[in-house]
C-alpha cells in the first residue's frame, strides 16, 4: 500500500483520522478511483502507534498480513472471524483497502465481524453512488457500515492549488532534477488534473518527456496526443457515470469557469452529487468558480458524438436564461452557450427577452473566440430585428479574425454612429482593430483615429481616450497595443486617464532606452495595483512592454503575463491570447528558452492579425536560429522580408536586420553578419535600443576584437539605461572566445555554445538547466555537432577539438 508517488497534502485528514483511532473510533476513507485514498490510508496507519493488520486482495486471493513474514489467506467466514478476534484481543487496528471490491466470500463475514465486535478498523472504499450503481447488493451490505454515525467518514477531495504545486514540485525535483515551476504552469496543471494526485504525477511525466517543464501548459489538452496512462486514468474516473451523466458533464465543461452558484441551478441534484463524489466538477483555480478538466472533456468528446448533447444543451440553456431573467449575471461563456443552443423561443415567452438582451454580447464574444465564424449566425439574428452597434461591431471583428480585411474596412463605413459612452468605447476598439489589421500606415491610422473626436467633441474624457489610442501608434509595435486599447465589452471600465498617460510616456521612454524615466512613471501605479492585480489589460501591456524594452523585472513580468495568458485561453479571448503569447515568447527568447518560446507562439487558436504576424515571424525566426534549425529560420525570414520596413515606424526594419545578422552568424558568413550588425547598431540607437546587446553579441561572435566591442558597449551603456546592455558588458570577459579552433567553425553558434559547456565537464542536464531548454534539445544539438564534425558516438568533444578552449575566464 502507498507505493509510487509521495503523499502530499491531506495533513488535516490524517490528523483527524489519527485522533479518531486513538479514541477507538473506526475510520472510513471515501474517494473515487485515482484520488489517493490508498496513500491516505497508508499515511494514517503510519501515524497511529497501534499494531495493524492489513487485509488486501491480490490476483483474486484475499490475505491478511501483520508483518513482512506474517501473511495468511482468508478463504471464508471462519478465517475472517478468527482474524478479527485476534486483532481485537491484542488491541490492534484492522486495515482494509478497497473493501467494496473484496470477493463476496470475504466481504460479507468481514462486515458482519466488524459490526458485531469492538474491532477498530480503517477502510477505504469508493463513493456510495459508485458502489450502488456497480452492485446494489454490495451497497446494501456496506450501507450500515458507512452510515453508522459512530464511525468517522473522511472524504478524499481533490488537491488544492497549493497542494498540487507542492506535489508537482517534489516530483519535478526528485525525478527530473528540475526546479519549481512558475505560478502559471501550476495553475494549468491544477486545471488539467482537477486535483487528482494520479493525474498530477502522470502530467509531470508527460511534460518532462515532451520538454514542456517550462512551458505555459504541461500538455495541450486538445492538440497533443494523450498517453495511454492518462487515458486509462480518465476512463476510470468516468466509469461510474451513465451516458446521460456523461453528456451533462460535457455540457458543464462547455460553460467554462462556471460560478459556483450556477452549478446547482443547471445540474440535477442527484447527478451533481455523483459529479462531486467523483471529483469531476471541482473548484476552479479562479475564486468562486467551478470547472471540469479539459482532459476529462476530451475523453468525453471522443467517446460520444457531439449531436447526442443537443437535448441536454437546450435544457441547460433554458435554465441559464431563467437565471438571467431572475437577475443573475451570466458569464460570457454562458451567454455564448445560450446564443448557440437555446433554440427558437416563443417571442412572447418569459425567456425570449433574456435571450434578446444577451445575443449582441454573445456575438462579440464569439468574434473574439477560436471559432469566430460562429458569430455570423448570431449577428444575423440580431440585425434581423434592426440596426445594432454591438452586432455590427461583432461582424467587423469576425471579418478581421477570418482575415477578410477588405470586407472589414468596407463594413467600418456602415458602423452605426455611437450614441452613448459605452458604445463609443466599443466603436473605438473596432476602429483601431480594423486600422491596425489593414494598416495603411501609422500616420494615416492616427489621423483617422483622431477624427473620431467628433463623436463627442465636448467630452474631455473622450478626447483623452482618443488621444491615447492614437499615441500608441507612436510606439514600436504600437499597432498591437492599439488593438487592445479598449475592451470590446461595452460594460468594461477603462483605466484612469492619468495612469494611461504615464504608461504611454513610460513605454516611449523605454523605447528610447531611458529605464530610469520609465520606472519613475510606472512606480505609482505599480505601488497601488501591482502586476497580478492590474485590472486594465492595456495598462498591463504597456507596463510589461516598457519593462521588456529595458530588461527589468522579467521574472515578475513573465509570471503575470503567463497568468493572464491562461485566463484569456480559458475564456477563449483569442485577441488577448495573441498579444500575450507574443509577449511571453519574447521574454522566453531573452531567457534563452527557444523551445518554450515556440510553445507560446503556438498558443492562439486562430492566425494572429497582420499587425502581430510580422512580429510572430521575427520571434519565430530568432527561436529557430537559437535552436540551430536554419531551414525553418530561412522560411520565417522570407516571410519577414515581405513585410514593409515602415511597420512600427521603421523599428521593424531594425529588428529584421538584427535577426538577419544572427542568421548570417549561424551560417558562418561572418563578414555579412558584421556588415549587417554595424548598420543595424546605428539604426537601433535611434529606433530600438533594446536590440543593441544582441547586435553587439553578433559582432563578438563574428570575431570582432574584444577590446573594440567592449569600448563600443561602454559608450552605448553610457547613453542608454538598459539592464541587458549592462549585463552584456559584465559577460564580455566570460563569453569572448580566444583562438577558437577552426574545426568548431563548422558549428552553429548554439551548437558551439553547447559543445563548450560539454567540454567544460557539464552534464546534459546541467547544460539544459543553464540554457533553459530540455535535455532532449541539448542531446539534439550534440548529435548535430557530432555529425558536422564527423565524430563517432564514442568520441569525446575535448579530444576532437584538441583541448578546445572553452569560454574565456572559465
Amino acid at each position: 500500500m502507498g507505493a509510487g508517488r509521495p503523499l502530499v497534502g491531506r495533513g488535516r485528514e490524517t490528523q483527524i483520522a489519527t485522533e479518531a483511532l486513538r479514541g477507538r473510533r473506526s475510520v472510513l476513507v471515501t474517494g473515487p478511483a485515482r484520488s489517493g485514498r490508498t496513500h491516505l490510508v497508508t499515511a494514517i496507519v503510519r501515524a497511529q502507534p497501534r499494531p495493524s493488520t492489513v487485509i488486501e486482495s491480490r490476483a483474486g486471493a484475499v490475505s491478511a498480513r501483520s508483518g513482512p513474514s506474517d501473511r495468511r489467506l482468508l478463504a471464508g467466514a471462519d478465517d475472517v472471524e478468527e482474524l478479527i478476534a485476534e486483532v481485537v484481543g491484542r488491541g490492534g487496528v484492522v486495515v482494509v483497502d478497497d473493501i467494496d471490491l473484496l470477493p463476496d466470500a470475504v466481504v460479507w463475514p468481514l462486515v458482519e465481524a466488524l459490526s458485531a465486535t469492538d474491532a477498530v478498523f480503517i477502510a477505504a472504499l469508493a463513493p456510495r453512488h459508485e458502489i450502488a450503481r456497480r452492485s446494489p447488493a454490495r451497497w446494501e451490505l456496506l450501507q450500515p457500515l458507512v452510515e453508522d454515525a459512530d464511525r468517522l467518514n473522511v472524504v478524499v477531495g481533490p488537491l488544492s492549488l497549493a497542494e498540487t504545486a507542492t506535489l508537482a514540485n517534489e516530483l519535478r525535483a526528485s525525478r527530473h532534477g528540475v526546479g519549481p515551476a512558475d505560478g502559471a504552469w501550476m495553475m494549468a496543471l491544477a486545471h488539467l488534473s482537477g486535483g487528482s494526485p494520479a493525474l498530477v504525477a502522470e502530467l509531470v511525466e508527460v511534460a518532462a518527456v515532451r520538454g514542456r517543464m517550462h512551458a505555459v501548459c504541461p500538455i495541450e489538452p486538445f492538440a497533443d496526443l494523450l498517453p495511454g496512462a492518462i487515458v486509462e486514468s480518465l476512463t476510470r474516473l468516468l466509469a461510474p457515470l451513465d451516458a446521460r451523466e456523461r453528456r451533462l458533464l460535457g455540457v458543464v465543461f462547455e460553460l467554462g469557469l462556471i460560478p459556483l452558484g450556477h452549478v446547482a441551478s443547471i445540474v440535477p441534484s442527484d447527478v451533481l452529487a455523483r459529479f462531486h463524489d467523483g471529483n469531476l466538477v471541482v473548484a476552479s483555480v479562479e475564486a468562486g468558480a467551478a470547472a471540469v478538466s479539459p482532459l476529462v472533456a476530451r475523453v468525453l468528446r471522443e467517446s460520444a458524438p457531439r449531436g447526442e448533447h443537443l437535448e441536454e444543451r437546450r435544457d441547460v440553456a433554458h435554465r441559464l436564461l431563467e437565471l438571467s431573467r431572475q437577475g443573475a449575471a451570466l458569464t460570457p461563456a454562458e451567454e455564448v452557450f445560450c446564443a448557440r443552443f437555446a433554440g427558437t423561443l416563443d417571442a412572447d415567452g418569459p425567456l425570449a427577452e433574456s435571450l434578446r438582451a444577451l445575443l449582441p454580447r454573445a456575438a462579440v464574444s464569439l468574434a473574439r473566440s477560436g471559432t469566430p465564424r460562429d458569430a455570423l449566425a448570431v449577428v444575423s439574428r440580431v440585425l434581423d430585428d434592426g440596426p445594432d452597434l454591438r452586432a455590427s461591431a461583432a461582424l467587423i471583428l469576425t471579418r478581421i479574425a477570418l482575415e477578410e480585411y477588405a470586407e472589414a474596412e468596407r463594413l467600418l463605413a456602415w458602423l452605426p454612429h455611437p450614441t452613448t459612452a459605452a458604445e463609443r468605447e466599443l466603436a473605438l476598439h473596432v476602429f483601431v482593430r480594423t486600422l491596425s489589421a489593414t494598416y495603411a500606415g501609422a500616420a494615416v491610422a492616427r489621423r483617422r483615429i483622431q477624427d473620431l473626436v467628433c463623436w463627442a467633441p465636448d467630452d474631455e474624457e473622450w478626447r483623452t481616450r482618443v488621444g491615447h489610442a492614437a499615441a500608441m501608434l507612436s510606439l514600436p509595435n504600437g499597432a498591437s497595443f492599439c488593438e487592445r486599447a479598449l475592451s470590446p465589452s461595452a460594460e468594461a471600465p477603462h483605466a484612469d486617464p492619468a495612469a494611461m498617460s504615464d504608461a504611454l510616456r513610460a513605454a516611449l521612454a523605454a523605447s528610447r532606452g531611458d529605464a530610469a524615466r520609465a520606472r519613475a512613471l510606472l512606480r505609482a501605479r505599480q505601488q497601488t495595483h501591482g502586476w497580478d492585480v492590474e485590472s486594465d489589460l492595456t495598462l498591463f501591456l504597456l507596463h510589461a512592454y516598457a519593462m521588456v524594452l529595458v530588461g527589468g523585472d522579467l521574472d515578475v513580468v513573465e509570471s503575470a503575463t503567463r497568468r493572464r495568458l491562461l485566463s484569456a485561453r480559458w475564456g477563449d479571448r483569442q485577441d488577448e491570447v495573441a498579444v500575450l503569447a507574443l509577449l511571453d515568447a519574447s521574454i522566453q527568447l531573452q531567457r534563452m528558452r527557444p523551445d518554450v518560446a515556440f510553445t507560446s507562439l503556438q498558443t492562439p487558436r486562430i492566425a494572429p492579425p497582420e499587425s502581430l504576424r510580422v512580429w510572430y515571424d521575427a520571434v519565430r525566426a530568432s527561436a529557430f536560429i537559437a535552436r540551430g534549425d536554419l531551414v525553418h529560420a530561412a522560411e520565417a525570414l522570407d516571410r519577414i522580408d515581405r513585410a514593409a520596413t515602415e511597420w512600427a515606424r521603421g523599428s521593424f526594419g531594425v529588428l529584421r536586420e538584427t535577426v538577419r545578422a544572427r542568421f548570417e552568424i549561424a551560417n558562418g558568413r561572418v563578414e555579412a553578419a558584421t556588415a549587417r550588425a554595424d548598420r543595424a547598431i546605428d539604426e537601433a540607437e535611434r529606433r530600438m535600443p533594446m536590440l543593441l546587446p544582441a547586435l553587439l553579441r553578433v559582432l563578438l561572435a563574428a570575431g570582432a576584437p574584444v577590446p573594440q566591442v567592449r569600448a563600443r558597449a561602454e559608450a552605448l551603456s553610457a547613453r542608454f539605461d538598459l539592464a541587458p546592455l549592462r549585463a552584456f558588458l559584465a559577460e564580455i570577459p566570460s563569453t569572448a572566445r580566444v583562438d577558437v579552433p577552426p574545426v568548431l567553425e563548422q558549428l552553429t553558434s548554439r551548437e558551439r555554445e553547447v559543445v563548450d559547456l560539454a567540454v567544460s565537464g557539464a552534464s546534459n542536464a546541467q547544460i539544459a538547466r543553464r540554457l533553459g531548454v530540455s535535455v532532449r534539445t541539448i542531446e539534439s544539438h550534440l548529435h548535430h555537432a557530432r555529425t558536422r564534425l564527423g565524430m563517432s558516438r564514442h568520441e569525446r568533444f575535448a579530444q576532437v577539438v584538441e583541448g578546445a578552449r572553452a569560454l574565456a575566464g572559465r
